[in-house]
């Protein structure tokens, strides 16, 4: 259990630091405010959207296969749907700029979801080594 937070928050570290230094170069002007505004609003549509995933398969984990397979491709279906969902009321609501957004929101949709299946791979060679 203690591996797996570790990971979790290692993933939420790095995103965090990356969202410091987009803030730190607004501060100093380096990018506009269309592209804080897109960043920080794509890390609350995917923020929420890796939690649900990551508990996903941490509680799927434990049970069987079938299990398993149907937790986290029905939840990859909610999440899909929670996703385009926001991204509608996002870009129909706000006045934001769109290729910033949807950048922003592939940019760091990827990197969860690549941190996801790293920490689903380690936690079944976890599992797997216990079993032996």
């Amino acid at each position: 259990m203690l591996q797996q937070n570790k990971l979790f928050f290692l993933t939420l570290s790095i995103n965090f630091v990356i969202l410091l230094l987009v803030y730190a170069a607004f501060l100093q002007n380096l990018v506009k405010y269309d592209f804080f505004l897109a960043t920080l609003l794509a890390q609350i549509v995917v923020l929420p959207n890796f939690a649900i995933g990551f508990s996903a398969i941490m509680w799927s984990l434990q049970k069987n296969e079938q299990i398993f397979l149907l937790i986290v491709l029905g939840g990859m279906l909610f999440r899909m749907a929670y996703i385009l969902g926001m991204v509608f009321l996002f870009l129909h609501f706000l006045k934001i700029n769109q290729k910033y957004f949807i950048f922003d929101l592939f940019l760091f949709y990827f990197y969860f979801l690549t941190a996801e299946i790293f920490i689903l791979v380690k936690q079944k060679i976890l599992i797997t080594d216990k079993k032996t």
